[in-house]
């Protein structure tokens, strides 16, 4: 009877690991809540700190994402439906950290982990269109948001394909969480003061 719910506490309390936050301080001694933008994603830890340790933080958090809610949902009946849920209780963790008083990340490597465990085909287009914004634009951001995007659009056509309602659930929940965790850099993108990978620092 309670061991969902258990799980699902279990779940968001591994979903607020500021994995980030942790590796800087670990690292360079420093809060990375005070360098560059003072978010503890790992596209501020791979500007502050460069591309090796960028890349650890992402790897980090896509795979304890991914690895709760797969083996997590796998102990349990309904195994879509669970998916879901401890998908969603891990991306509210890494979005309200209970390590740093509420707040955390954007959810953008917490929600890759997780989406990979839910719908693996849409993240491969949803990688691709993130590599080809990102490559253009040269915007994290920007191309984090257009991959989450299509990353719903792709589950909205197999929900009307497959009637893969948990897919098409968390895909549209996803999105939202992803626009509205990225409303500061959408306000800078219309300004034109948003920060580009590789850039130099003003």
């Amino acid at each position: 009877m309670f061991e969902p719910v258990i799980l699902l506490l279990i779940a968001f309390l591994i979903g607020g690991i500021p994995t980030g936050y942790i590796f800087v301080r670990l690292k360079e001694h420093k809060d990375i809540r005070t360098l560059g933008s003072g978010n503890i994603g790992f596209t501020n830890v791979l500007r502050v700190s460069g591309l090796t340790a960028g890349l650890i933080v992402l790897i980090i958090d896509v795979g304890k994402a991914f690895l709760t809610v797969y083996f997590f949902s796998n102990m349990m009946s309904n195994v879509e439906l669970y998916r879901l849920l401890f998908g969603l209780s891990v991306i509210f963790g890494n979005l309200f950290s209970p390590y740093l008083k509420f707040k955390g990340g954007k959810g953008v490597a917490t929600g890759l982990g997780v989406s990979i465990a839910i719908s693996p085909y849409a993240v491969i287009i949803a990688i691709i269109i993130f590599l080809i914004v990102f490559f253009i634009f040269r915007y994290v951001s920007l191309g984090s948001m257009s991959a989450a995007f299509f990353f719903m659009a792709t589950n909205i056509f197999l929900y009307y394909k497959f009637g893969d309602i948990y897919k098409f659930i968390f895909s549209i929940l996803l999105f939202i969480a992803v626009i509205v965790s990225h409303r500061e850099n959408i306000k800078r993108l219309i300004r034109g003061t948003e920060n580009k990978i590789g850039s130099r620092k003003k």
